[in-house]
């Protein structure tokens, strides 16, 4: 099948860097959202990994249909306690047989939960929880879901596009993704900080604008006017390591609709460290992309990744592609973005068109060849189950180090 290959010259979407303005939020590992793709991420690696084992393939499974419905906390002054539990709800299909023998599918699933839960909240230990399991094997051919054998993987040995699907990789972050990501990093470090932390990072020309918002845990701040003083001290800390590092002016501002009067509380306070605690809800797909992010300067792909199959999922293993490729330009091209557009049925070294745009013009065929060299490749498993999707926070110190080798 032949692929169209859009050139630089005949399609040019400006890279972020490029444009005027450039807009990235990041919601916090603690976020309903977040937490909801972490755990449909875990959940599938685990479940990919025994499947692996037991069978030697990963079976049939997309547990991308995960919500977090909130638990309700009863506050005092200065404390509370959960009154309601925090619901999982495992949803869409997977496989709970192979060769008539069963899986331990909720096992896998109930652990994977509390475990991802247990890392993203800091207060997970005072906060109730109750998961359901509403996950089916439903499908209209009769051993998708309980197969007989490998036989009945049709994707093996060779994958395929399951699906319809555009998918965007870019390389590498921008400085104001790498605020964005900093941003939270800085507050999550303190132990008065929830996880539940969302940061807005907008960059007009070379002025940055930082809008955060974070979450105090119970049992380390007393009062309103403490709080207030140490989201200040905090995001002055953070102005004045940025205003060394970026090439412009930035304004940190915290907790907009904070006050100093009043209890605790009554302000941006937690028990679990996330809104959880008030009833908020998660649902994958509704917070970052692949990239840790949202970013409207990027194009966005049609696809979500947390919880799909690694094994053939066009949302997992096609987004692994592009981001492998993007990564693998931009290391010769400097920043990047690659398109890739699959059709149901496709082999993935074969994708129905590539559009690349870089910085640096490159010389005729040779973008397309790295890209094409990564669409060969047949090692995505191993470093999807190693977690490469994830949600997590990195180091403050790798942070820096990004952003100063980003605009050196």
């Amino acid at each position: 099948m032949s692929t169209a290959t859009h050139a630089l010259s005949r399609l040019r979407t400006p890279l972020p860097h490029e444009l005027a303005v450039e807009v990235v939020e990041r919601k916090g590992v603690g976020h309903p959202d977040t937490l909801a793709d972490g755990i449909a991420e875990l959940a599938s690696n685990r479940y990919s990994q025994h499947c692996l084992d037991v069978a030697g393939a990963v079976l049939h499974h997309n547990l991308d249909k995960v919500a977090v419905l909130g638990g309700r906390a009863a506050f005092t002054d200065t404390d509370g306690a959960y009154d309601r539990a925090l619901r999982i709800v495992f949803g869409d299909r997977i496989s709970t047989t192979f060769a008539s023998r069963p899986l331990p599918v909720r096992e896998i699933l109930e652990q994977a939960a509390v475990d991802h839960l247990r890392a993203a909240l800091p207060g997970f230990d005072r906060v109730r929880l109750h998961i359901r399991h509403e996950t089916t094997d439903s499908s209209k051919f009769p051993h998708w879901f309980a197969p007989r054998s490998l036989d009945d993987l049709p994707e093996r040995p060779r994958a395929f596009s399951n699906d319809t699907a555009y998918l965007v990789g870019s390389a590498p972050r921008t400085p104001t993704e790498t605020v964005a990501l900093l941003t939270e990093a800085w507050f999550r470090r303190l132990p008065w900080a929830g996880s539940d932390i969302k940061a807005l990072a907008v960059r007009a020309g070379h002025h940055w604008t930082v809008t955060v918002c974070v979450p105090a845990m119970s049992g380390h701040l007393r009062s309103s006017a403490q709080f207030d003083d140490a989201v200040t001290a905090a995001a002055s800390e953070l102005t004045a390591l940025l205003d060394q590092r970026l090439p412009g002016r930035v304004t940190v501002v915290c907790n907009t609709r904070g006050s100093r009067t009043g209890p605790i509380s009554g302000q941006y306070f937690t028990i679990s460290g996330s809104a959880i605690d008030y009833g908020e809800d998660g649902l994958v797909g509704r917070g970052n992309a692949r990239t840790g992010v949202i970013s409207g300067a990027h194009l966005t792909g049609n696809e979500a990744t947390f919880g799909k199959n690694p094994a053939y999922h066009v949302g997992k293993v096609g987004g692994w592609r592009a981001d492998t490729a993007a990564r693998a330009v931009a290391a010769e091209f400097g920043p990047c973005r690659i398109a890739l557009l699959w059709r149901n049925g496709s082999a993935y070294d074969e994708p129905a068109s590539i559009e690349i745009t870089t910085q640096k013009e490159a010389p005729p065929g040779a973008a397309e060849e790295l890209v094409r060299a990564t669409l060969c490749r047949t090692d995505w498993m191993t470093d999807l189950l190693s977690g490469r999707y994830l949600p997590t926070i990195e180091p403050v110190e790798g942070l820096l180090a990004d952003l100063e080798r980003a605009v050196g």
